[in-house]
């Protein structure tokens, strides 16, 4: 069991959790975690904040079903694998231009730190109103500003994370920059078995557990990406709406 050490609120429907997990404290930039809070649980991926002595943190946005579990009573987690996941090619690339969308803010960080410790300048554009985590962002970021509208600017490399849609938007303000993108897809298995988090890149099949999850937007079928992912939130409509009835029918025997 891996416990949870601290919850919290940082905004109206996110927590920070900071997880006791020691394997996970040798994660590298852009990793990400899977975990599961008991058997008859979905197992969900986490992008890893910042890595602790005792294990690591992480924003966790309420959405659905899956997520809600995570915040009822109980401080144990059954099951935690990570870190997983390519790391993010950390190295000097000069100016550097964030985009994240709501919890995207997280796996953002996480990479950002490690561009700063190697020089880059960096900007981070926030593209939905509520942006978490703020002190975090002052600290990090030489440069940062809100805009569900945002208009290119002049850079060396743009780093997106948070929304497929905001990735896909991207490629279109920077036809001629590089453009390196958490994509944001479902997984199970997170070992490339189950084939859920498929992401079609450059015409060919590639699994964001095991061989992203960040990829070169320009090459991403974000088309394909976004129409499955469309399905997938009909599927977690249904299940969050069957969960809040269960959590009802037990205040009401309560």
């Amino acid at each position: 069991m891996f416990r949870i050490i601290e919850k919290l609120r940082v905004g109206e429907k996110a927590y920070l959790l900071k997880i006791q997990a020691s394997q996970v404290k040798r994660s590298k930039p852009g990793q990400f975690v899977i975990v599961q809070r008991d058997e008859l649980s979905e197992r969900i991926p986490l992008s890893i904040l910042e890595s602790h002595e005792y294990g690591f943190s992480c924003l966790l946005k309420v959405v659905g079903r899956s997520t809600m579990e995570l915040l009822e009573e109980g401080e144990e987690l059954l099951y935690i694998a990570g870190p997983l996941g390519v790391p993010f090619p950390v190295g000097r690339y000069g100016r550097v231009l964030f985009y994240s969308h709501d919890w995207g803010i997280a796996p953002i960080l996480n990479v950002a730190r490690a561009l700063k410790i190697e020089g880059n300048f960096l900007k981070l554009v926030h593209t939905s109103e509520e942006l978490y985590l703020m002190d975090q962002v002052e600290r990090v970021f030489h440069l940062w500003d809100v805009s569900s509208d945002p208009l290119p600017e002049e850079c060396d490399l743009v780093v997106s994370a948070g929304s497929n849609h905001l990735s896909e938007k991207l490629t279109q303000l920077y036809p001629n920059k590089p453009i390196l993108s958490m994509v944001n897809v479902h997984m199970l298995d997170a070992v490339g078995l189950c084939l859920v988090c498929r992401v079609r890149v450059d015409g060919e099949y590639r699994l964001a557990c095991s061989e992203g999850p960040w990829f070169e937007a320009h090459k991403v079928d974000w088309r394909d990406l976004i129409s499955r992912e469309n399905i997938y939130k009909e599927q977690e409509r249904q299940a969050t709406e069957e969960y809040l009835k269960l959590l009802k029918r037990r205040e009401l025997k309560g």
